[in-house]
């Protein structure tokens, strides 16, 4: 699973989760209080694991995306210094 999909995954179960706990805690308003409290802490708990979970795959996609810049620019650096290289070759070769 590529880190796109995952952070959108993750951002619609945070959403869904938060939604979930919100409906609890006015559902379940007056039934069981300490149950109602358990649960819908319990939710936004997992609402918060899911929002971490989120910008951990975010992280790591850009890290990804650095590396990879990095390398173009290594590798753009050094084809810049060869090719400064044959030119300064050809004018001397001129000369």
């Amino acid at each position: 699973m590529s880190h796109k999909t995952a952070i959108k995954i993750y951002e619609i179960a945070s959403y869904v989760l938060i939604l979930g706990a919100t409906a609890v805690y006015f559902m379940l308003k007056s039934s069981a209080p300490a149950l109602n409290l358990s649960l819908t802490m319990l939710l936004v708990a997992l609402a918060i694991a899911m929002r971490w979970m989120m910008e951990r795959h975010r992280f790591k996609a850009c890290e990804e995306e650095l590396d990879l810049m990095k390398d173009d620019l290594r590798r753009l650096t050094q084809l810049y210094a060869e090719e400064k290289k044959k030119n300064q070759a050809s004018k001397q070769s001129n000369s």
